[in-house]
């Protein structure tokens, strides 16, 4: 820079520095130091260097520093001098709410070149076009967005002032124009009195409807916000009706010069060939001068005042007339212009009256075209404060609803202040209600907490009103509450907050908004914090309300919150009605606030269709009962529904509580009738099909409740329903005995029972909407796995709905547990006691079933531990089981210490190995399988040989392999970690692993297989993940596969995976084809499905089914209770002590393992035998299916078994029924004998109480034997026994077979069992071939023969028996002649007989079988027909060896014992030729027994020696077709029923 142009600039900025501190107003530079000046000045002086003329130089800078007061900004704007600078820009900056620390504006003189660029200053000159502003101002600091819109609205601001003062000549000299054309001399006054300097004249155009505005002058020449929209064709009208000139309003658009106030706008017609075509705008801003001009002064309000004197006749100069011209001067003059005269007068009216007798008062007067509401408000100067200006305020905006634009105050002389508010308004809506307004300002001023008080003692009394005043003062409400609610509103608003009784509490309170309105309100009340709305809004909603405002408040000094809601109701709902039972709404909504009821749509019900929450609650309980039961309907459907049809649904109502309602009075059977009419009326108005259906489920499921706590339910207790289910159609199969249905918003739960008499797990669900078939397919198993056992099958299932996340693991199982005891309790609740050894029903329970008092449960998933809490919770109800209730607690069996249940399991796979030739105890098997070591049946299983060789296994953490493990190093490992609590495949010793072995974590993505694992596994890949990893385990060509984990891995071929209902475990299951193991023990249930056992056999792998392997967890768990059932009564009545009791269970662990196990070996024996029938026993056990089938104890479908003419086919195919079939058979016939066995109440048999004593371990027997004999279970007990000893010993189509052969009931083939088994001492024989030194084969073979010859005793006994069913009287009958033939039956047997007998001997002996099992057996086939011989001796009277030797030497003589042989060899191919050869069996025996009944005398054999004399040629004819038979080859059936039927003609004679 040259030294002159910096000489320049020093004189430039001295210059400027001197002018902007020149006449500084005060304050304005103080604390400005010199250093500050220089800054100043440097930075004015770079703005105002260059500017061209007419535009302005704008610049805006951060200032830093650490000192707060030089974090600033700083403005310099140079422009043209002209008016209304300073004032605009203030503006600006202030509407941003930035402060301005600093503004200094000097005025100077400056010369510049052409270029623009400054070359002088100076002071202010006379030169007007050398003067320019210059602006420094320093303000708050702002972010770069508020910055950069500063700045341009700067710009557009000085565009507009710029605009305003240039055109004022011409706005002037327009408005004086139109002034000559006003035709009003008052009007024409006015606008050349604004055109004198009256108004600051801004803008002016013409505008046209439909046109863009035209001849724009002033700040409208650039286009900006409207004006008045809309307005133009409303100030058209105006003229048109004969409006004055001009016309005055107030704008929408705010000047942005000089005032950022409304404009005001004065509006003249355009007229064009005499009528009216559009308005001239005028728009700018009273004077000052202009607003504090006297009345008389200012055209259009003088001639007003005029008229007001006229009206009122007051003198100008008197009293009055001075009074009014006081009271006019004290309302603004732009208004009182531009209103109407009728606004005026009742403004003037007002402010008169407010001078002689000051009060509050409100006013509201509209604009002459409507739009624009003034509210002039007077207040007590005290009054007068920003609070109680919002106030008024607020109160104005929720009236009107829109907010005020614009606000004033007037302090005046006198005692009042006036607030002046401007609000825009619909010009088609009403004016609001003055007078309630009114009333709303005196509550204010009189004081609103006063009210308040008064309010309240007319409600709670002045004693309490002034303390709940003391507590709920005027300061504890927000502003805005108080504006919006009157003083009695509040009194309600303190009651219902003073009801809110813990910190959780919420309370509702409904209100009418007017009559004939569909609007309510309603009041939510919190104590600990607002309502989110998300949560408040769906629970209004699903009652049926539209929200369509809220308003929340939060009270100071933590009292509470309240929400107020405007809601509004389907048109055409009878709001009376809702209105009349506020209680009972405002409760219900209450109850689900609270969670203690559910947040959907039955809610709806309580308003739309009249009913109480109560019945609400049950209708939605039976809804989540049938949707659990696979019903389609959706929830909005079935409500619905329900809605649609007001009078159903009251009649289902009606209907439960005239069954279950304890209170009801009068007969109840025709109560009920009377509701079944009323409901079928109903129905008969519902035309919707589906509907219809929704209405029948619901009463389906009231008419199938047989007892509920809906009317008796406690607290801790959730909604219980019995059902009988038969009675709700379309449930899925197997239906059960019974079931009870528990609901809560907390809990759902299902219990299932097979039968009066049942037990099974309570299971910890995670299957939210569909546990009952979880639940119904694990009592589908439970029925057959507890054929061993007294009850038949249960099963339980609950689901916690408001479970906290599973992170927080304590939380999480507390709430789990809680879920447990009030599914406990609820089903307890319906469930009957015993007191006194007298039945008693539940109180307050209405009974439609009989006594039902056995109710048992156990641990199951989930609820391992929970055995403790439940006996708890049914010692604390003196339930009669005590702690019996449920097996496994602290005072009980410890399956996992046990070991029983995997020990169970174990001996089915020591069956399946024996019968392939090996000892799993002693010969190493390779394993694979699903488990840990701290699982109970993984664990114990895994430790139960030493020669296991555990290759591969997993769980949901880890997979584990050891390719080729030592047997004795990997058990000891394996017990290490049984130990070790909590454990994990993890925690396994690698150093123990054989090579190649490996653990790994489930959650790894990729996993490298060592070559050793690939070949245990017969994998090929190298890597793989853990999903084809254990699907390779499971298909391993291992010995045995143990399940001991849950889940669904094999499923069959045939089956989809969806069928399966486990599909947390798709990915991985595998077919059963595909499995290469030879065995599989299933220690866990549903690890198979029954299609994947079928498949798995009939391809020649061994395995049963998870009810058969793992019964003995159900069996130990049953035998508990068994047995504490009688010790609990020996406590009741003071015969044992608590500590002595449980010091023999104690003692007694090892016995009660043993009678469980044995059940378990003797299954899975009666499996084998037959198993071992083969094809030949498939037409028999068929025809068992088919008998199971039509009594209703066998669904096919449900147990995966084919149709008969499927499994007959096998027949030729010399294949017989698999091993899972099987299974199903022998429990199934298990639980047939077992209910034949109860009804015959054998415990009172004196003959049989040792066998009852047997089921118990001997210490109890010894110490407590009168106790089990009168045991509540005595009959079923022995029965279960009985039945399983039947089913065990001689298959399970023996008993069935014998009712269809011998015409007789299953319990009388039960006693005839029970007979033989005594009298011919079967326990010792079958002792024998249990202990036999012989194959696998030959032991099942063995039994094969005694059950053939047992089976034939017991169709003699049958006959012989006559019917009768005491065990001990057919035992008196039969015994003597027994015993008197066995010890001369080697003397008495005939040739046929003693070659038949010599021929078994030696059979038996190529068998292998000793000595005294051969005897016995060949013993059983010499005596057949003793018991039909021995009973007929004793009706006769007679010797019975004189009658067998006549019965022998008759069937000698015809030569019938060959041809009962010869039947006897036989295999039946269907069941009718099964029945034939029975029959014919029978008949070779029963003639002869038929013919010697009706021989006479003393002597049979003499009777017999004179009948065949007598008849020998027709005796000689039968020989020789018996002969003839004998030569014709193998015998055929027709062939024997030949002999049989040529015998019978023969014998009748």
């Amino acid at each position: 820079m040259a030294d002159g142009e910096r000489a320049s600039e020093g004189n430039l900025q001295a210059a400027l520095r001197e002018a902007l501190t020149r006449g500084a107003l005060p304050g304005e530079t103080e604390g400005f130091t010199n250093a500050d000046q220089d800054e100043a000045v440097a930075f004015l002086s770079e703005v105002a260097l260059q500017r061209r003329s007419g535009e302005p130089n704008i610049r805006l800078e951060s200032r830093g520093g650490a000192d707060a007061t030089n974090r600033r900004m700083r403005v310099a704007i140079v422009n043209d001098d002209m008016p209304f600078l300073v004032d605009s820009v203030a503006n600006v900056i202030g509407a941003r709410h930035l402060t301005i620390h600093r503004l200094l504006h000097p005025v100077v003189c400056v010369d510049r070149d052409e270029a623009g660029r400054l070359q002088s200053v100076e002071a202010k000159c006379g030169d007007v076009e050398r003067r320019e502003s210059m602006m420094y101002i320093e303000l708050d600091r702002a972010d770069a967005r508020t910055r950069q819109d500063l700045v341009a609205e700067l710009r557009d601001v000085l565009r507009d002032v710029r605009l305003a003062v240039q055109d004022w000549p011409a706005l002037q000299s327009k408005m004086r124009s139109e002034a000559e054309t006003a035709g009003d001399a008052e009007g024409a006054a006015l606008l050349n009195w604004f055109a004198d300097g009256s108004m600051t004249l801004l803008g002016f155009q013409v505008e046209k409807p439909g046109e863009a505005p035209s001849e724009t002058l002033g700040i409208f020449s650039v286009p900006g916000a409207p004006t008045d929209e809309g307005g133009c064709l409303g100030a058209m009208r105006y003229f048109e009706k004969g409006g004055t000139v001009p016309l005055l309003a107030k704008a929408e658009r705010r000047s942005t010069v000089h005032r950022r106030v409304p404009l005001d706008l004065v509006v003249v017609p355009v007229r064009e060939g005499g009528a009216i075509a559009g308005i001239g705008v005028f728009a700018g801003l009273w004077t000052s001068h202009a607003l504090n001009s006297p009345a008389e002064q200012v055209p259009v309000l003088r001639e007003r005042l005029r008229k007001l004197d006229e009206a009122f006749g007051f003198d100008p100069k008197g009293h009055s007339g001075k009074a009014l011209r006081h009271s006019l001067s004290s309302l603004p003059r732009d208004l009182l212009v531009s209103l109407a005269f009728e606004s005026v007068q009742r403004l003037v009216v007002t402010a008169m009256s407010l001078a002689d007798r000051p009060r509050a008062e409100l006013v509201l007067v509209r604009s002459i075209l409507k739009g624009h509401l003034f509210a002039f408000v007077w207040l007590p100067r005290d009054e007068l404060s920003t609070r109680r200006r919002l106030q008024i305020g607020g109160m104005l905006e929720e009236t009107v609803g829109r907010g005020v634009i614009s606000w004033s105050v007037e302090l005046g002389e006198g005692d009042l202040a006036l607030i002046r508010y401007s609000l825009y308004i619909d010009p088609a809506a009403p004016t609001p209600d003055v007078a309630a307004l009114n009333q709303r300002l005196h509550l204010m001023v009189r004081g609103w907490q006063p009210l308040v008080e008064e309010a309240l003692s007319e409600k709670v009394g002045v004693t309490r009103a002034t303390r709940l005043g003391l507590t709920y003062s005027e300061h504890v409400f927000p502003d805005g509450y108080q504006a919006h609610n009157p003083p009695q509103e509040a009194a309600e608003d303190i009651l219902r907050l003073c009801r809110l009784s813990g910190p959780a509490a919420r309370d509702v309170r409904i209100s009418s908004r007017g009559e004939g309105s569909c609007e309510l309100h309603l009041k939510i009340y919190a104590r600990s914090s607002l309502i989110p709305l998300s949560d408040a809004v769906p629970v209004l909603e699903n009652f049926g309300f539209r929200v369509l405002e809220e308003i929340p408040t939060e009270l100071r000094g933590h009292l509470g919150f309240l929400h107020d809601f405007r809601v509004e109701l389907p048109a055409g709902t009878d709001v009376s009605s809702i209105l009349e039972r506020t209680e009972v709404v405002e409760r219900a909504i209450t109850d689900v606030l609270d969670g203690d009821a559910e947040n959907d749509e039955f809610n709806m019900l309580v308003l739309l269709a009249g009913l109480d929450p109560r019945p609400v609650v049950w209708l939605r309980a039976w809804f989540r009962y049938l949707r659990q039961t696979g019903v389609a309907y959706g929830l909005l459907t079935m409500v619905d529904a329900l809605r649609r049809s007001p009078d159903a649904t009251q009649a289902l109502v009606n209907l439960f509580t005239a069954a279950h309602d304890p209170d009801h009075g009068g007969e109840r059977e025709p109560a009920l009738a009377r509701q079944r009419r009323a409901f079928d009326d109903a129905l008969g108005q519902v035309s919707a099909i589906d509907d219809d259906r929704i209405l029948r489920l619901f009463r389906a499921v009231v008419e199938a409740t047989l007892r509920t706590n809906a009317f008796a339910q406690k607290p801790d207790e959730a909604l219980a329903f019995k059902l009988d289910p038969k009675k709700v159609p379309g449930l899925p199969a197997p239906i059960p005995y019974r079931e009870i249905w528990v609901y809560s918003p907390r809990v759902e739960g299902i219990h299932l029972r097979g039968g009066p008499v049942a037990r099974g797990g309570l299971r910890w669900s995670d299957r939210r909407d569909d546990f009952r078939t979880e639940i119904l397919g694990l009592m589908k198993a439970q029925l057959v796995k507890n054929a061993v056992i007294v009850p038949t099958g249960a099963k339980g299932g609950f689901y916690p709905k408001q479970l906290p996340p599973s992170s927080d693991r304590e939380a999480w199982l507390a709430e789990g547990t809680e879920s447990y005891r009030i599914f406990i309790r609820s089903l307890l609740s319906v469930t009957d006691n015993i007191v006194d050894e007298e039945v008693v029903h539940p109180d307050r329970v209405v009974i439609h079933d009989g006594q039902d008092p056995y109710f048992v449960v156990a641990a199951d998933k989930g609820t391992a531990t929970f055995s403790d809490v439940a006996n708890a919770l049914a010692l604390e109800r003196n339930f009669w089981l005590g702690d019996a209730f449920a097996s496994g607690g602290s005072n009980g069996y410890d399956h996992k210490a046990m070991g029983i249940t995997a020990k169970g399991a174990w001996i089915s796979v020591q069956r399946h190995f024996r019968e392939m030739g090996v000892d799993v105890q002693t010969e190493p098997v390779e394993v694979v399988g699903c488990g840990d070591m701290s699982g109970d049946v993984f664990g114990n299983g895994m430790l139960l040989s030493n020669a296991i060789k555990l290759v591969a296994a997993f769980d949901h953490r880890h997979i584990f392999i050891d390719p080729n493990p030592e047997p004795a190093a990997s058990w000891a490992e394996r017990k290490r970690l049984f130990d070790l609590p909590r454990s994990s495949w993890d925690d396994y010793d690698r150093s123990v692993m054989s090579k190649g072995g490996m653990i790994v974590p489930r959650t790894q993505k990729e996993i490298e297989l060592t070559p050793e694992a690939r070949q245990a596994l017969g994998m090929e890949a190298e890597t793989t993940d853990p999903t084809s990893l254990i699907s390779a385990i499971l298909k391993a060509p291992a010995d045995l596969i143990w399940f001991g984990g849950i889940g669904t891995y094999v499923k069959a071929s045939t089956q989809a995976h969806s069928a399966v209902g486990d599909p947390a475990n798709d990915v991985l299951r595998v077919d059963a084809r595909d499995l290469r193991a030879k065995v599989i023990g299933e220690g866990a249930n549903l690890a198979i499905t029954q299609a994947a056992r079928i498949e798995f056999a009939a391809l020649g792998g061994r395995c049963n089914t998870d009810f058969i392997d793992n019964s003995a967890g159900v069996d130990c768990s049953d035998n508990e209770v068994n047995i504490k059932i009688p010790l609990n009564r020996e406590m009741r009545e003071g015969r044992l002590q608590l500590d002595d009791r449980n010091e023999l269970l104690a003692r007694m662990t090892d016995e009660v393992s043993e009678l469980v196990l044995e059940d378990n070996r003797l299954q899975t024996l009666a499996l084998s035998i037959a198993e071992h029938g083969g094809s030949a026993a498939v037409p028999s056990q068929v025809r068992t299916l088919e008998l199971l089938e039509a009594t209703g104890r066998l669904d096919r479908r449900v147990e995966g078994l084919e149709t008969s003419d499927v499994l007959l086919r096998r027949v030729s195919d010399n294949r017989g029924l698999t091993r899972p079939e099987l299974a199903v058979l022998v429990s199934l016939s298990k639980l047939s004998l077992q209910d034949a066995a109860e009804d015959l109440k054998l415990a009172d048999e004196p003959m049989l109480r040792d066998q009852l004593l047997a089921a118990f371990p001997k210490p109890m027997q010894q110490a407590h034997g009168d106790a089990i004999l009168a045991h509540r279970l005595r009959h079923e007990i022995l029965a279960t026994k009985i039945a399983n000893r039947f089913v065990n010993r001689l298959g399970p189509s023996v008993a069935l077979d014998m009712t269809e052969e011998e015409g007789a009931s299953l319990g009388q083939v039960v006693v005839a069992f029970l007979v033989a088994e005594r009298l011919l001492q079967l326990d010792r024989l079958w002792e024998r071939i249990e202990q036999a030194d012989v194959t696998e084969q030959a032991r099942l073979e063995l039994f094969t023969i005694a059950g053939q010859s047992v089976r034939s005793h017991i169709g003699d006994i049958l006959r012989a028996g006559g019917g009768e069913t005491s065990v001990s009287r057919l035992v008196e009958l039969l015994q003597p002649g027994l015993e008197k033939v066995n010890v001369a039956a080697k003397g008495i047997i005939r040739e046929e007989v003693r070659a038949e007998a010599a021929a078994r001997r030696q059979r038996l002996e190529t068998l292998g079988a000793e000595e005294e099992i051969t005897r016995g057996l060949v013993k059983l086939y010499e005596l057949d027909g003793v018991f039909g011989v021995s009973a007929l001796a004793a009706w006769k009277e007679v010797d019975e060896l004189a009658l067998t030797r006549a019965y022998v030497k008759l069937g000698e003589v015809l030569g019938l014992d060959w041809a009962q042989g010869q039947l006897a060899r036989l295999n039946p191919s269907d069941s009718w030729e099964r029945l034939l050869v029975s029959n014919l069996s029978r008949d070779m025996e029963q003639l002869r027994v038929d013919w010697l009944s009706r021989s006479r005398g003393d002597d049979p054999e003499g009777a017999v020696d004179r009948w065949t004399e007598r008849y020998a040629d027709r005796i000689e004819q039968f020989r020789r077709l018996v002969a003839r038979a004998k030569t014709s080859g193998a015998p055929s059936v027709p062939m024997l029923a030949q002999i049989a039927g040529q015998a019978r003609i023969l014998l009748s004679r």
